[in-house]
């Protein structure tokens, strides 16, 4: 992998579609990080080409009950909190989510901190460049039209309060709420997250990381050290507290930051990954005191989460991709080998998968809830495309 998070992901997501015909296209990097806390858009774009086989797809099917299986992690620090973190469940039931009739190809991409709302998005086999947002209240399925084309929905709160964005050319960020999508101010924007006091984080078209106050507030650019920096704010947490990726102009060292409500930059540090210190870092989400994102070491990217509170920093090289969600206990979700994943410093658990996993991208864990208990992204149905689906963990 290179200096891109979740690479892997996107270029498997990529020989998926290429094994399909052509139709509306999804972007697979931004499949991988958009999304709640994925984290998630980079300078350029991956496109997927989307699913044209038309299928009617059920709802959803009664939960297939495995027990998962734990695998231990490599050693790792023990953990610091001021009071013992919450084991790993033991079983994650897995469970399809219901898909809009005659969709071509549908994806989860992100989840409220409370598991309540789940957000993705689908093509809906008009043909041209338009796709729906889906959003899951409790399961239920809503589709929502969203205005231009290319529409990528990132991010969802517990008010069901969407942000997205739109366009190949001239893209621009939006805001979901009170039944209807509306344009946050700004020229060539893009929203990555939203937190759960309605305030919106992403970046622009100089790259510079924004928030939005309010939905019709100006943008407010970030502070960044001093010299031609640039990057983007990837996510917010409830108290304020801003995650996201910067870097020097025309390099490609990416370096996490945290922005802290009382305005402080914070470098986050780099760990050691296989014996070297990282070379480049990213921070896509946060949930409470802890932070996910990945380290590049030797060999490629490697999910890391971080705690603010405590300056803990791990690394999980026992997971191929991840970093995109992140718990308040400090779970993060991601994948290896075709299976989701779950770990912690506990160690790692695996989630069952729906039918198989004969290919890498069989099942894909992207987003996660704040109490760890819901996790959702794709699972393999045995064809060359993975379903929406959520495991129900215990």
């Amino acid at each position: 992998m290179n200096d891109r998070p979740d690479r892997g992901l996107a270029d498997a997501l990529e020989r998926r579609a290429d094994s399909i015909a052509p139709g509306p296209r999804f972007s697979a990097e931004e499949i991988v990080q958009a999304g709640r806390r994925a984290a998630r858009r980079r300078t350029t774009r991956i496109r997927v080409s989307a699913a044209a086989t038309v299928a009617a797809l059920a709802v959803v099917a009664a939960p297939a009950v495995i027990d998962a299986v734990r695998r231990p992690t490599h050693p790792a620090p023990a953990a610091s909190r001021s009071e013992p973190p919450r084991g790993l469940p033991t079983a994650c039931p897995v469970e399809r989510l219901p898909v809009p009739a005659g969709s071509v190809m549908d994806m989860v991409i992100g989840m409220d901190p409370t598991g309540r709302h789940i957000v993705g998005r689908t093509n809906p086999g008009r043909g041209g460049t338009g796709l729906d947002m889906l959003i899951w209240d409790n399961g239920r399925l809503q589709v929502i039209p969203v205005p231009g084309d290319q529409q990528l929905p990132t991010d969802i709160n517990s008010r069901g309060e969407a942000v997205g964005v739109s366009g190949v050319v001239g893209e621009r960020a939006w805001i979901y709420r009170d039944g209807a999508v509306t344009h946050l101010p700004g020229q060539s924007t893009r929203a990555n997250a939203i937190n759960e006091g309605g305030v919106v984080v992403g970046s622009n078209g100089l790259r510079q990381p924004l928030v939005w106050r309010t939905p019709t507030d100006q943008p407010t650019v970030l502070p960044m050290p001093d010299g031609d920096w640039e990057g983007e704010a990837s996510d917010i947490s409830a108290d304020g507290t801003i995650v996201g990726t910067l870097n020097r102009q025309r390099t490609t060292l990416f370096q996490a930051y945290a922005w802290l409500p009382d305005g402080t930059l914070r470098e986050l540090p780099p760990p050691v990954v296989d014996g070297e210190r990282a070379v480049a870092t990213r921070a896509m989400s946060i949930s409470e005191d802890w932070v996910a994102g990945t380290a590049k070491g030797p060999r490629g990217d490697v999910p890391t989460r971080w705690n603010l509170r405590t300056g803990e920093v791990q690394t999980f090289p026992g997971m191929r991709m991840g970093g995109r969600g992140v718990s308040a206990d400090g779970w993060l979700v991601g994948s290896r080998e075709g299976q989701g994943l779950l770990a912690s410093h506990q160690g790692m658990v695996t989630l069952p998968d729906l039918h198989d996993h004969d290919t890498d991208m069989s099942n894909y864990a992207v987003a996660i809830s704040r109490d760890g208990r819901l996790v959702a992204g794709g699972g393999s149905v045995g064809g060359p495309r993975a379903v929406p689906v959520v495991w129900r963990c215990r």
